[in-house]
Order: C-alpha cells, then structure tokens, then sequence
C-alpha cells in the first residue's frame, strides 16, 4: 500500500509525470500533509511567495501566506481532512494595501484504503477577474436605472423571441409586478394571440431585413385602444450574424389625439374658407351686376344727355361746347372704368364662355396694364364646373399680381392642361425668381391663399422660384370634387 511519503516521492521526482503536470498549472498548487506542513509546491506558487520550491518543502502553510489567509487557509484544509470532500473558497485579502481575491479549491489525497493522507491546493488570483465582474455590475446597475427610468417601452430579444431584458415600464404594461418576471417568456406569454403573432411576425421581418422598422399601431388595453410608435432593430455581432432584436416603444396616444384634433380643426377652417369664398363669389356677382346694370345705366343715360345738349348749344357758344365735350369724353372713360372695374369682381365671361376664355382675358388684360408680355395655352373646352373654375381663376389671378408686383419680369407664360380628371394651371415668369425664405414666410398671404383655394378643390399649389430665372407656380385640382373637397 502506497503511503504519503510515496506520493511525496513521487511527486518531487523532476521527471515525474505528474510533477511535470502540476509545473504546467497556470494555478499555484501546493500539497500539504495532515499537520499542514507542504510535501510539494510548484514553482509558480513558490516564486509568488518569494522563493523556490525546496525553500517551502516542509513548512507550514500558515506561515507562506499574508495576514490571515494561512489561518482561514488552515481551516479549510482540516475540514477536508475531517470530511474528505473538496472544498472550493474565495477570500479577499489585503495586499500592499491593495484589495486582493483569492480562489482556493482544496481536494483530498487518499490512500488506496480510502484514507485522506494529504491536501492538494490549488490557488489563483481571481483580482482581474473580480474587478472586471464588479465594473459589470456597476454598468449593469447604471443601465438597469436607466432603462427602468425610461418613460418608453424597451426590450430585448434572442433569436427565438425570447425577452433576454426588458424595463419596469414594459414590465407594467404587461401587468407584471418587475422586470424579471419577463425575461425567458415569449411574446405568445405576455401579449393577447393576435397581437403577439404580429410582434413575432415583425421581429422577423426586422431580422431578415437587417434594418430598423418603425410603426405606429393601436393597441387595445383595458378595452381602449392606445397607441404606441414603436422601434425595432436587429442586433448583430461582429461578424454581422443575428444575435436576436430590440426596441422600444413610446405612447404617443395624447400626441394622436391633439394630431386627430388638429386636423378636425384644420377641416372645419378650409370647411369656413370655402364658404367664406362662396359668400364672397356670390357678393361680388351681385356688386358687378349692380355696378353694371345700375351705374352703367346711368353713364349711359348721362352720355346721351350730353349728346342731346351737344346738339342744342348755338355754335357761337364755343365756351359751353367745350364743356359739353369734355364731360362727354369723362363720362366715357368712367364706363370704360366702371367696366373694368366689374370684370375684376366677377368677369362676365367666366359665366358665360368658361375658364380657358377668362384666363386669356385676364391675360390681355394684365398684359395691356402692365406692358409685360404674356403667352397663354390653354384647352379648347374644360370640364370643370363654374365654382371650380372660378377658384382656379382666383388663383392666376393671384399669381398674375404677384408677377407685377415683385418679379421684375418681362415675360409671362400660362399654361392650362387638362389630363385625366386633373386640371394643372402653370404660370412662369422669367424675373428675378422668388427665394425659399420668401416663400416660407408667414406674412406671405397672397401665396398662402393660392395654397388653401387649392386645397379647397382638393389639390395642391406649388411655389418654386430659381434666382435669376424666374418664378414658376404649378396648380393641381381634380376636375370634379369628392365629398371631402365639395365647395358650399
């Protein structure tokens, strides 16, 4: 029967096989008999503790090691005497004033009668390995009150679906007490059937694309929908595989209802200016008419007169003839005035010949009181009704003014198409073209009106301008109104 002074032979021959072994430890081991005196320590132990193995053959351990290390060391190693067991330790220990953790793992040597003859020990400094799991911790805990003081739902998945992390507000919303009490579920453990079908079915799609999706989508709590913006990206290692997905998702429900009123409001305002505009069509048609049919018919009547007293004056009185021909000549020019003057309320031939011959007459017009040269194209026939027509009519002529008043230019071009069932009015100047911040001015009303008397017949109005080139502003409308656009 082989005995501890055996073993110890056996393990101080330099050529051994376990010595040889035990010298490539990257632990520092040591073996120690029941009166803890050493038998064996590797060379690594020894230079750690400041000299070479036969310097330690035969000490006790106690002694090899600073402050109390030996003594708790000492307890260990009776207690696998006494038990026979392995026992695994760490300590941490005071070195040059410096924190120092050591993991000890003491096995029992028995003889082949089962008896326990020695101890083995094999030691490592763990300090790197403490330290490093400390800063984790630490990054841990700032990332754990981070996430858990985030106002927004935030999550993370593995390639399965499963939560690997999640907040205390994600941990809420889905009616559990903390954090913790979600990680390892699956969407199918947390959400209702069919809403947790469509997370899945959205990692996927994330994970296959390899980019971010962000929705916005109701969901029903409590029997009340609310609703959430959320954002899913893949997460992918170095080499670019997927690791799994993660997002957040923010409530934006009080966002959608002030969005949901603005826009009730905004319809009801375009709702008001279309009346507005009708009321206003409608006074200027009975104001051209009036003026028309009442002060025109009493130039007339004045004209006559005039030419009556004309006749009537003795040819000596070149004095009162005189007169007579000069209130002749004043009353013309004000029925040439008073006619003008109802054609800008309300052409008469927009009524009565349609749009096309009421832009080539606001054309000639506008080219006779500006001496700015205008071309016009437009359709034979256009199939849009008089109200319509008289919305786009305003604004040409709105950009007509614009022209005269601000371009600096010499030559106008109008174009009306027709195409499908959309009408588009372009008018282009060549002046000195219009600039990104006069455009988005917000006293900018003549072009602000173009904008919303489109968007009364359900279409846009576009405004560019290129220094230098000119102006160019593009009007598209649909021939017929829906029910959302209808002009009353």
């Amino acid at each position: 029967m082989a005995n501890i002074h055996d073993l110890t032979k056996y393990l101080d021959q330099p050529e051994g096989p376990l010595a040889a072994v035990v010298e490539m430890f990257p632990d520092m081991v040591f073996v120690v008999d029941r009166e803890e005196r050493v038998l064996h320590i590797n060379t690594l132990a020894a230079h750690s503790l400041g000299g070479t193995p036969a310097q330690f053959i035969g000490r006790e351990q106690g002694r090899l090691f600073p402050g109390d290390l030996g003594a708790r060391h000492s307890q260990y190693i009776q207690q696998v005497f006494h038990t026979g067991e392995i026992v695994v330790t760490e300590t941490h220990q005071e070195l040059h004033n410096e924190p120092v953790w050591i993991d000890s793992r003491l096995v029992p040597l028995k003889s082949p009668d089962g008896q326990v003859r020695a101890v083995a020990g094999i030691v490592r400094d763990v300090t790197a390995r403490v330290r490093a799991q400390e800063s984790l911790a630490v990054r841990e805990a700032y990332l754990r009150a981070m996430l858990d003081n985030f106002p927004f739902l935030v999550w993370l998945k593995d390639v399965e679906g499963r939560f690997l992390a999640v907040n205390e507000t994600f941990a809420r919303s889905c009616g559990r007490a903390q954090s913790a009490d979600v990680v390892g579920l699956t969407d199918f453990d947390v959400w209702p059937r069919d809403l947790a079908q469509r997370y899945v079915d959205d990692d996927l799609s994330v994970m296959a694309s390899r980019k971010q999706k962000d929705v916005e989508e109701p969901i029903f709590t409590e029997g009340a929908p609310r609703w959430f913006e959320t954002f899913k990206t893949p997460v992918l290692d170095k080499r670019g595989q997927v690791l799994g997905t993660t997002g957040f998702a923010r409530d934006i429900t009080e966002r959608q209802r002030l969005q949901e009123e603005l826009r009730a409001q905004r319809e009801q305002l375009r709702a008001l200016a279309a009346h507005v505009e009708s009321v206003r069509e409608e006074e200027r048609v009975r104001i051209a008419r009036e003026i028309h049919d009442e002060l025109g018919q009493a130039l007339t009547c004045m004209s006559m007169d005039l030419a009556f007293l004309d006749k009537q004056l003795p040819k000596e009185n070149t004095q009162a003839a005189a007169r007579v021909s000069a209130l002749a000549t004043l009353v013309k020019e004000t029925v040439n005035t008073v006619r003008r003057i109802s054609a800008e309320l309300r052409p008469s031939i927009l009524d009565d010949l349609g749009l096309g011959a009421a832009v080539e007459w606001l054309a000639h017009d506008f080219e006779t009181r500006t001496g700015i040269d205008c071309a016009v194209s437009v359709p034979g026939t256009i199939t849009m009704s008089t109200e319509r027509s008289t919305v786009v009519f305003r604004i040409c002529q709105e950009a007509l003014t614009n022209v005269a008043r601000h371009a600096n230019a010499s030559h106008v071009s109008i174009d009306v198409i027709e195409a499908g069932d959309t009408l588009t009015l372009e008018v282009h100047d060549n002046g000195r073209g219009i600039s990104e911040e006069e455009i988005r001015r917000a006293d900018s009303l003549g072009l602000l009106g173009m904008r919303e008397r489109a968007a009364l017949l359900g279409g846009v109005a576009e405004v560019k301008g290129d220094a230098g080139h000119g102006t160019s502003v593009t009007v598209h409308v649909p021939l017929a109104p829906s029910s959302a656009t209808k002009i009353s």
